[in-house]
C-alpha cells in the first residue's frame, strides 16, 4: 500500500512539473460587444491586422480568440 502512495505521488510530481507556465498577459483596451441584446464590455489583449481586416484577441466571453472588429460597437483600441 505505501508503494502504491508512493508512486501516485510521484507521478502526481512529474505531470504537475511538466506543464506550460503560464504567463498573465495584460488587457492592452477594452472593446464593447452587444451580446444577447446587453452591452458587455470586454477586455482586449491584442490586436491585429490581417487581409485589411482589423482583429482583436478578445477574452471572456469570446474565449481569448481572434475576433474581427466588426462584431464590436465600440472600443479604446488604437
Amino acid at each position: 500500500m505505501n508503494k502504491k502512495i508512493i508512486v501516485l505521488c510521484f507521478c502526481f510530481g512529474i505531470s504537475a512539473c511538466s506543464g506550460p507556465i503560464l504567463e498573465k498577459q495584460n488587457p492592452v483596451c477594452e472593446a464593447t460587444a452587444m451580446l444577447g441584446g446587453q452591452q458587455q464590455v470586454v477586455q482586449v489583449y491584442g490586436v491585429r491586422k490581417v487581409a485589411n481586416q482589423t482583429e482583436y484577441k478578445a477574452g471572456y466571453p469570446f474565449n481569448w480568440r481572434w475576433v474581427n472588429k466588426n462584431n464590436f460597437t465600440s472600443s479604446t483600441c488604437k
